[in-house]
């Protein structure tokens, strides 16, 4: 027999759950109850997805969300329902496809400074449309798209880092060696003193080692040491006690050293510390410990210390701008990150990635002619990785069209020259008008003409003579022997 229950003895959850069974045919949802209160298992389930889900009716109102959405927008479990689409779709993008039918292109959003992709998915019936229902998936939900990977850590922190090991791309020795000695890096708990010039990726480094090391579920707190005025950084780094000077938050504020328990800090620009910050940050990489700017009590710390410049910290030893006993402190493990022009096949595996992710985010659909990337290749591209993202984001806003041709090229990148070396002459400089208008004649003119020379000649109207010497004189040489070309031009 089974043993009685006394009345006040709480009932086992187990045995408090009734589900009522689902019979073919019925149109209700299968219930569980907990206790007296009955719940919907398809809600529960759509509440247990990492996915955003919003449906819409076709009248544009809100019939649903579920709690990651809610919590991706940060508004209530059921503020938004039978409210009007318009206060969710910032972009128009959803409204326009239930009024045209016409599908929006799978694309990147933000919802409180977090990275998320929406799809929008229509619900028919017999082909007639209902309504639709939008998928929102946070980049960190997906974990083999390596450069969209995000590390969730300690909840009381903000602080993260965005990029893995995997994010470093490239095949050229130079950055082999880099992320060979970035993952030798990430195994040990030394000081890393990353060198390169500007635009190289050297936070993207940072990032990569420190989401690799043990230390990855800890923060990774940056700090610009060249944005940060001289008499504020002491209070960004230590922090501050209560009442430390006027116009300080009553309870003081802890600096970016605490933040980092048990994490990283990545000091950018460390060669544009002031000296007697140095001084400071020597005593803290010595002691591991702090004391609050205004207080008198020593705080233990635990972190690990990046750091990263473009300057010649040797010469700066020298000429005594930076502390030789702090630089052996930070110059435990280094390294040089070699710049884009010095990758070789490189820049055009970062030109692919550049543009699918860039296309994405803006919802176009382009791509660069191999020729278009040939010349990007040969350019020296003396901002590095921040110029080429730059670019790339440039030319598909301005240039409507599905494939970018050399002649779509800025003209410093075709003459293989930095935008800021190219002579001062104003765009309406007739020279270099004229210039620019007989490079893309004669580069249509050879496309048309498949390569033939002499057909592209008659195309454009000059002898063969002109037109080889046209050829040597915009660098239209390749293919051509040096002999040829001398025969041709006279």
């Amino acid at each position: 027999m089974e043993p009685q229950r006394s009345p006040t003895e709480p009932r086992d959850d187990l045995a408090s759950r009734h589900v009522v069974p689902y019979e073919p045919g019925s149109n209700a949802n299968p219930i569980v109850r907990v206790g007296d209160e009955p719940v919907d298992l398809i809600s529960r389930a759509y509440d247990a997805l990492d996915q955003g889900i919003l449906v819409i009716s076709q009248d544009r109102l809100i019939s649903h969300y579920n709690a990651t959405y809610a919590q991706l927008r940060n508004i209530g479990m059921t503020e938004l329902i039978g409210k009007p689409l318009a206060l969710l779709d910032r972009r128009n993008s959803i409204t326009a496809y239930l009024q045209t039918g016409k599908m929006p292109q799978v694309k990147s959003v933000d919802f409180e400074q977090r990275r998320n992709r929406e799809t929008v998915v229509p619900i028919r019936e017999d082909g007639r449309l209902l309504g639709s229902m939008v998928l929102v998936t946070p980049f960190s939900a997906s974990p083999t798209d390596a450069s969209q990977r995000r590390r969730t850590i300690n909840a009381k922190s903000p602080w993260t880092a965005l990029y893995a090991v995997d994010d470093i791309i490239g095949d050229s020795p130079a950055i082999h060696y880099a992320r060979q000695l970035a993952m030798s890096a990430a195994r040990v708990d030394s000081s890393v003193l990353l060198l390169g010039e500007s635009g190289t990726g050297k936070e993207l480094f940072a990032h990569a080692i420190h989401m690799a090391s043990k230390r990855s579920q800890g923060p990774f707190v940056p700090v610009d040491c060249s944005a940060i005025t001289r008499d504020l950084l002491e209070a960004e780094l230590f922090g501050y006690a209560p009442g430390a000077f006027t116009g300080a938050i009553k309870d003081g504020k802890p600096g970016k050293f605490e933040l980092a328990e048990g994490g990283t800090v990545f000091l950018d620009e460390i060669g544009e510390m002031p000296m007697e910050m140095q001084a400071k940050l020597l005593r803290v990489l010595q002691e591991r410990r702090i004391v609050r700017v205004g207080g008198t009590i020593p705080i233990e710390i635990n972190f690990r210390l990046i750091a990263a410049t473009n300057c010649h910290l040797e010469e700066m030893v020298q000429e005594k701008r930076f502390r030789h006993d702090l630089f052996y402190r930070l110059d435990v493990i280094r390294i040089e990150i070699p710049a884009l022009r010095e990758r070789g096949d490189d820049v055009a595996i970062l030109l692919e990635h550049a543009w699918k992710t860039k296309s994405r985010e803006l919802g176009v659909l382009t791509r660069f002619a191999p020729a278009a990337i040939r010349a990007l290749s040969r350019y020296p591209w003396p901002g590095n990785m921040r110029e080429l993202l730059n670019l790339v984001e440039r030319l598909l806003v301005i240039l409507p069209k599905s494939v970018i041709e050399p002649e779509d090229l800025p003209l410093y990148v075709r003459q293989g020259q930095s935008e800021v070396d190219m002579p001062d002459a104003p765009a309406f400089y007739l020279k270099t008008v004229v210039a620019e208008a007989e490079q893309q004649a004669i580069e249509k003119a050879l496309r048309h003409a498949q390569g033939n020379r002499n057909a592209a000649a008659e195309l454009v109207g000059l002898s063969r003579a002109s037109f080889y010497r046209k050829l040597k004189e915009y660098g239209f040489t390749q293919g051509i022997r040096e002999q040829d070309l001398f025969e041709n031009a006279f």
